[in-house]
């Protein structure tokens, strides 16, 4: 008796069904970033935090939302990959794109590079953490650390 199942689905992107079979295909040595968005989306999290960050970048320099950064980053941390550097290499991986709600083997839809999560890391002040009371306690503090 097979006690393997053969396909495990996971939450879709819009117009796309996301599964993951042992038939080989598009290759990732990560499924945690699917995991991390399936209780994302349940409790919200990278919505309650990028709601609470001011974003003060100019509109036309902006290619990846506040959103997508702090998704990316919070997933490559939560995966293990708590060096920005680390987004360079992951950026074009099809599992993070996938959890960061993108189509994994489009070129277009690549993350945010090291220079960019930097930058983002850097963005944000003590005082734009600390002081909204829509930042979950627990997350500033990490953050603002």
């Amino acid at each position: 008796m097979n006690s393997t199942p053969e396909q495990l689905r996971f939450a879709s992107i819009p117009a796309h069904t996301v599964r993951a079979d042992f038939a080989g295909g598009g290759l990732s040595s990560d499924l945690g970033p699917m995991l991390l968005r399936g209780v994302d989306l349940q409790i919200g999290l990278t919505a309650r935090i990028t709601a609470a960050l001011p974003d003060r970048r100019h509109a036309s320099y902006i290619s990846h939302s506040y959103h997508d950064l702090l998704t990316q980053r919070i997933y490559q941390i939560g995966c293990g990959y708590e060096d920005g550097n680390d987004s360079n290499s992951l950026r074009h991986d099809p599992m993070f794109k996938l959890g960061a709600a993108r189509l994994p083997f489009a070129d277009a839809a690549a993350l945010a590079s090291g220079a960019t999560m930097s930058r983002f890391e850097h963005a944000a002040s003590k005082r734009d953490i600390v002081s909204d009371p829509r930042t979950p306690a627990c997350s500033a503090r990490h953050i603002a650390g």
